[in-house]
């Protein structure tokens, strides 16, 4: 119970951002038949939507420690999100009737990842160290 609590302490904006993501994925949006969405939108959105996360996470965990295990870091900023995201496109494809899995979207939701990753060691990471030695 106390890791669940210091869970929540260190990563509230992660967790946060997974129940939105969460939600997201199975909400069934009213009212939107026949509206017609920029082509490519959908996957934009799922590029922001797991950028966020993973941008948010290394965030987080730079806050807690500049020099976070690689090993800890690859698991949790890149490995579990792709998986994580695969299980929610499975899900929504076995799930639901509303909406469908789709491995574009799955695509894109990795390229998102690895786009938080590059901008979180490019650009939070010298961020961080710069506030940490002020």
């Amino acid at each position: 119970m106390n890791s669940i609590i210091l869970l929540f302490k260190r990563f509230p904006l992660t967790i946060v951002t997974s129940l939105i993501i969460l939600y997201l994925t199975f909400f069934k949006p009213m009212g939107l038949d026949g509206v017609q969405m920029m082509e490519g939108f959908d996957k934009l959105v799922h590029l922001v939507m797991y950028f966020t996360l993973c941008a948010v996470f290394w965030y987080e965990s730079l806050k807690i420690t500049l020099k976070p295990k690689f090993l800890y870091m690859a698991l949790f900023s890149v490995v579990l999100p792709i998986v994580f995201s695969g299980l929610m496109e499975y899900l929504q494809y076995v799930l639901t009737s509303y909406r469908t899995g789709d491995f574009e979207d799955f695509i894109f939701n990795a390229i998102g990842v690895v786009l938080a990753l590059f901008f979180s060691l490019l650009v939070t990471k010298p961020i961080m160290k710069r506030r940490v030695r002020k």
